[in-house]
């Protein structure tokens, strides 16, 4: 029982990880007032890169590198958009995800799809002894770097967010942005920013499904997990730890249904896939209403100050 706990704890926490760097993310442009409903996008086009540049150069760091400078790409598209155009976010999202969803395919046909390549993955750190701890050892210490990343991204966001003046800045852009313009808050550039943050950590959600997670690129793969980062942001009320946790929880879904596959081998395994997405949506249902977010999010915003600027040099 205590190895299929193990087993069952420590593959859902892989299983959580893409989701959580894109959660992670998402969280910070949400508390700056920004909804990118693009994240699957992103991570579909920064796992295709990832795979691309991992190949090419060798190294998965590499594929992580190339996977970044995507996201950000389709991120600051996103972010021109949605913050300076005034344009609908859920618009500017849905457009980026038919965009990652075609570039994916399209470069993937082009480049590395063209003949069978092996890519190169991330290994578990080794930490000696400290995996031969019973129980505990397995769960913490059998993982890839990229895991601990995005434990230390919530830990470090945890604290910043609310604690420091940077954090200040960001959560008022995405609670009064009038209010945060008027104490000098360049509320636009923190949003601008904030999305270029949530496209880097999209990135690296697709770049760890690749490189950490399945080894391999299969169009499509990322196959929602993107809106369930969206959710998981919710579920986890805007909190950094809050909604890794949420991101743990989905993980752990996923990795029971696998096992109740092979436990229940009468049953259509097409059941067995779609529970983690149903716990996903029953949840978001029962906790959307009780979730609170910024009081600005998804709502444009153009800048009062410099509208009043204007109107004083021109009188």
């Amino acid at each position: 029982m205590e190895l299929i706990i193990v087993g069952l704890v420590a593959a859902g926490i892989r299983l959580s990880i893409s989701i959580a760097f894109a959660a992670l993310g998402e969280t910070v442009a949400q508390r700056a007032g920004v909804m990118n409903v693009g994240l699957e996008g992103i991570m579909l086009f920064a796992a295709f890169l990832a795979a691309a540049g991992a190949v090419y150069s060798g190294s998965p760091w590499g594929g992580v590198v190339l996977a970044m400078v995507g996201g950000v790409i389709l991120a600051a598209i996103h972010g021109v958009f949605s913050i300076y155009l005034c344009a609908n976010q859920i618009v500017s999202g849905l457009a980026l995800v038919l965009l990652g969803a075609g570039l994916s395919g399209f470069g993937y046909r082009l480049t590395i799809g063209q003949t069978p390549v092996t890519i190169p993955a991330f290994q578990a750190l080794d930490f000696g002894p400290l995996r031969d701890i019973p129980f505990v050892g397995p769960i913490i210490f059998g993982h890839s770097a990229l895991v601990y990343i995005a434990v230390a991204v919530a830990v470090a966001l945890y604290f910043l967010l609310p604690r420091t003046s940077w954090g200040l800045e960001v959560r008022a852009s995405g609670e009064d942005p009038d209010a945060a313009d008027a104490a000098g808050v360049n509320v636009n550039r923190h949003r601008f920013l904030a999305v270029l943050f949530g496209g880097v950590m999209a990135a690296l959600g697709g770049a760890f499904l690749v490189l950490a997670q399945v080894g391999a690129y299969v169009e499509g793969m990322v196959a929602g997990r993107g809106f369930i980062a969206i959710a998981c942001v919710v579920f986890g009320g805007w909190n950094p730890l809050g909604v890794l946790a949420a991101c743990l929880g989905f993980g752990l879904t996923d990795a029971l249904q696998f096992r109740l596959q092979t436990w229940y081998p009468d049953i259509p395994y097409q059941f067995f896939v779609t529970l983690p997405y149903l716990v996903a949506l029953g949840a978001l249902v029962i906790f959307a209403s009780r979730s609170v977010g910024p009081s600005a999010l998804g709502l444009p915003f153009r800048s009062l100050r410099k509208g009043a600027r204007r109107l004083s040099r021109q009188s």
